[in-house]
């Protein structure tokens, strides 16, 4: 009887420890959570920041581009305009103006 006593005792020694860490690991794992959930809403954030940003970025290249292309053009109709509609200078200066090379 003694021994039934003595190893009962002992049963609700470990049981009360598997317990406590049991609740430990419940709590560690709802914290754990808790961060992930965190951490994908701020990902989230950043993602649409980055999307923002990319947008803002390709509009601007376009206005840039479109600039681009109308002093390109204006370049281009003062090229003929000056050459007085001669091939040869108009070809020249094209290659010498943008970098072209007239393949024939």
């Amino acid at each position: 009887m003694v021994v039934y006593f003595l190893s009962r005792r002992n049963s609700e020694a470990i049981i009360d420890v598997l317990n406590a860490k049991k609740d430990s690991y419940e709590k560690q794992i709802k914290e754990l959570k808790k961060r992930h959930n965190d951490e994908i809403i701020e990902r989230d954030k950043l993602i649409a920041k980055y999307h923002e940003t990319i947008s803002i970025i390709e509009k601007k290249y376009a206005e840039k581009e479109k600039q681009l292309s109308s002093k390109e053009k204006k370049r281009i109709k003062e090229i003929v305009e000056t050459s007085k509609g001669e091939a040869d200078v108009v070809r020249k200066e094209i290659e010498k103006s943008f970098g072209f090379t007239f393949i024939e």
